[in-house]
């Protein structure tokens, strides 16, 4: 739990202390399970140390599309609290079994009254991942605002190719089809097309551009 972004530049004696003084918590979840619901109350950030979660927005009764994919190190709830909002318009589920550090927000966020450095480093931290995850999120604004379903497919894949020729995304095709918000037939038809015109393989979520 010590090893990770949000305790970066902090003694591990000082971690335990900053546990201690702002009521730092950790909780586990099954897969599938819940980390928050619509409509319930958030007060404190989220950091995932271990396992993946998603989170989602029901914007229809029937309709669902992922918001972005949480991986360890990533934090969530940020862009909620600081606003002042204290319901969550979104959910957040648990896709393998998670391990999630809870922070109160105003504990956190307020130094005390001994303003010690390491307190303040760890807003500092906390600010550093926030304006990360904020630069995921115009990354997905970017792929989403592609014309067609075809332009949306390849500016997600382009973010996900790495150094070797086949790798994963962390979707199914239903949960690519949400996160791009199109529709899933046709995005499937548009994968079959673009493997047959010789632009890309794949099998399940994994892909190697041509």
């Amino acid at each position: 739990m010590l090893d990770i972004d949000l305790f970066e530049n902090i003694e591990n004696e000082k971690i335990l202390e900053l546990l201690k003084c702002t009521g730092i918590k950790t909780k586990t979840y099954k897969k599938g399970a819940y980390i928050l619901k619509t409509g319930s109350k958030i007060d404190f950030l989220g950091v995932i140390l271990d396992g993946n979660a998603q989170i989602t927005k029901n914007n229809y009764p029937d309709k669902e599309n992922i918001i972005e994919s949480l991986k360890v190190n990533d934090i969530f709830g940020h862009n909620i609290v600081c606003l002042g909002i204290n319901k969550s318009p979104v959910n957040i589920i648990a896709k393998t079994n998670c391990e999630i550090l809870f922070l109160p927000f105003e504990k956190v966020i307020t130094p005390c009254g001994r303003l010690c450095n390491y307190h303040l480093q760890l807003i500092k931290n906390i600010m550093k991942m926030i304006s990360k995850r904020n630069s995921l999120l115009n990354t997905k604004l970017d792929i989403i605002g592609q014309k067609t379903t075809r332009e949306k497919i390849l500016a997600l894949l382009q973010e996900y190719k790495s150094e070797n020729e086949i790798f994963e995304i962390p979707y199914s095709r239903e949960e690519m089809a949400k996160f791009l918000c199109v529709d899933r037939s046709a995005m499937s038809r548009e994968l079959c097309k673009m493997r047959d015109e010789g632009i890309l393989i794949f099998h399940k979520n994994r892909f190697k551009l041509l």
